[in-house]
């Protein structure tokens, strides 16, 4: 290869990771605006109104990351190292959200850890360390929406896929993202959540 082939590869190599860099920049956006709905700054950093989930919901902040999907993706090794601090305590935060919510007369309960609270990772370092690690989380689920639309499995005899979730990537991201990789569940379980995706995604 040439200096100048070489040259050529590596600015359609930079030119790639800018362009999956802008990417995952608007699917942030699009989630933030299905999930917390234009809200800003600290106001965004709530945990989930939704207090009547099965179990309790941990999820928290503009995109509505719960505990869950962080302590999978830290076993997975998604999550780089310099996110791993603030992942713990983001999973500490969790804890205490499930312990909390709805628990008024629990000993030690504060209304922060109850649902429609603020939680503890609000500082200005750790808004940005939310927003890197929803991108870190929101880039490897797309990956992974990409692979399953390219090489989809065979459906078994009888076997309904979920209207929308393997049309292409975009909406078997929004998919996984809203209802677990494994869901059955589709657009129609909730066309206001992709109708608010949508609006901001396509502007």
């Amino acid at each position: 290869m040439t200096p100048r082939e070489q040259a050529m590869t590596r600015l359609k190599g930079l030119a790639q990771v800018s362009q999956d860099m802008n990417e995952t920049d608007r699917l942030y956006a699009a989630f933030k605006n299905a999930e917390t709905r234009g809200l800003e700054g600290e106001d965004a950093f709530i945990r989930t109104n939704a207090n009547l989930a099965p179990g309790g919901s941990s999820a928290y902040g503009p995109v509505q990351i719960t505990g869950t999907l962080v302590q999978d993706m830290m076993d997975r090794g998604v999550i780089p190292d310099d996110l791993k601090d603030y992942s713990n305590r983001f999973l500490d935060q969790s804890k205490l959200f499930l312990k909390y919510g709805n628990e008024k007369d629990l000993e030690g309960y504060d209304p922060r850890y109850d649902y429609g609270g603020s939680g503890d990772l609000t500082s200005e370092q750790d808004q940005k360390d939310y927003a890197k690690l929803a991108k870190v989380l929101i880039a490897h689920h797309f990956k992974n929406a990409k692979n399953k639309v390219a090489n989809p499995k065979p459906k078994p005899m009888g076997f309904a896929q979920a209207a929308g979730r393997r049309e292409d990537p975009v909406n078997e991201l929004i998919g996984a993202w809203r209802f677990g990789p494994n869901s059955k569940k589709g657009k129609g379980n909730d066309r206001r959540y992709y109708r608010e995706f949508m609006k901001s995604y396509n502007n």
